[in-house]
C-alpha cells in the first residue's frame, strides 16, 4: 500500500510538472526532450516569410538557399541569386535566456551582427522574428 501511495504521488508530481510548464517560445513547443541547441542544429531552408503587416509570402520554389547551423556555434548560408552562387559563414549564439539568437557575419571586411527573437523551435520548424516584426519560417532542407 505504501508503494502504491508513493507511486501515485510521483506520477501526480510528473503530470503536474508537465501540465503546468510553460514553453519558452510563444509558438511552442511546451515541452521537448531535445535541447534547444539540438533542435536548432541542422540544415534548414525557408518555407515562408510573414511580414509585420500580416502579409505572407511563400519561399520561391527555385530558391536553393540553405542554412546549415552547427552545434558548435557556427553556421553557413549557401544561396543562389540571379544565377550567382555564394556562401556566407559566421557564428551564432543564444541570447537573452535562450529566447533570442544572435548571428555574426563577416563579409567584404565588414561585420554584421543581428539578433532575432525565436518564435518556434521544434525538430521540424524554426521560426524567428527580426526587430521589425518580420518572421522567417524555416523547415528542414
Amino acid at each position: 500500500m505504501k508503494n502504491l501511495k508513493l507511486f501515485s504521488f510521483a506520477l501526480l508530481a510528473v503530470v503536474f510538472a508537465l501540465g503546468t510548464s510553460c514553453g519558452k517560445y510563444e509558438e511552442g513547443p511546451g515541452f521537448s526532450l531535445r535541447t534547444k541547441t539540438a533542435r536548432i542544429a541542422g540544415e534548414w531552408k525557408a518555407e515562408k516569410f510573414v511580414f509585420a503587416n500580416g502579409t505572407t509570402v511563400n519561399a520561391d520554389a527555385d530558391d536553393n538557399s540553405t542554412w546549415i547551423i552547427e552545434k558548435d556555434g557556427t553556421f553557413t548560408l549557401n544561396s543562389t541569386d540571379g544565377g550567382q552562387s555564394f556562401t556566407l559563414s559566421g557564428t551564432w549564439q543564444f541570447t537573452k535566456d535562450k529566447e533570442y539568437f544572435e548571428m555574426t557575419l563577416s563579409f567584404f571586411g565588414q561585420t554584421d551582427v543581428s539578433e532575432s527573437k525565436i518564435v518556434r523551435l521544434t525538430n521540424s520548424e524554426f521560426w524567428f522574428e527580426d526587430e521589425d516584426g518580420d518572421q522567417t519560417h524555416l523547415i528542414p532542407a
